[in-house]
């Protein structure tokens, strides 16, 4: 073939809501604007994005993706394939895979979106806080329940050697 198809060669990560772009690339660059391109989940081998002759395909878009992939027009001159993903679902964690067909040559890159619940990502230090917080309570629970307990056990043996005295006769 006279050009390759490059992927990122490495896991793409994006927190769930959020944008993420999947690189993709010719090497050597070259003018991708007339190539057909087409973004598919390789599980599932069905369409996210479709460029062809300049302009996107929307017939065979999965659903799931509607209104929210866009291949980057600015790159392609630079043999650069972008797709931006808008808001990131969890549905969208797995293989992507870049096609690009330039009458008989055909090539692709395969490439890993990890989707990651981002409450979870923030959350480690405020739950270890919280763990600590609660440790702390349980101790102070356990020790004003003790010392409660000593109180009363300390207030009835004072109580047993203040007997009151004998009436005087």
């Amino acid at each position: 073939a006279a050009f390759r198809v490059v992927g990122p060669g490495r896991p793409v990560p994006a927190a769930v809501g959020s944008d993420v772009v999947l690189p993709c690339r010719l090497s050597p660059k070259s003018d991708a604007r007339d190539l057909e391109i087409r973004w598919i989940r390789h599980r599932f081998s069905e369409t996210v994005h479709h460029y062809r002759a300049g302009e996107d395909q929307y017939g065979e878009q999965l659903r799931d993706y509607e209104g929210r992939t866009e291949l980057a027009r600015d790159g392609l001159a630079g043999g650069d394939l972008d797709l931006h993903v808008a808001r990131v679902r969890p549905s969208d964690d797995g293989q992507y895979v870049c096609t690009v067909k330039d009458g008989p040559d055909y090539q692709e890159a395969t490439m890993e979106l990890e989707v990651t619940a981002p409450f979870f990502d923030d959350a480690r230090p405020f739950m270890a806080a919280l763990g600590v917080f609660l440790g702390l309570s349980l101790a102070l629970a356990g020790l004003s329940a003790y010392l409660y307990r000593r109180k009363g056990t300390q207030t009835r043996e004072l109580g047993e050697s203040f007997a009151p005295l004998p009436p005087p006769k």
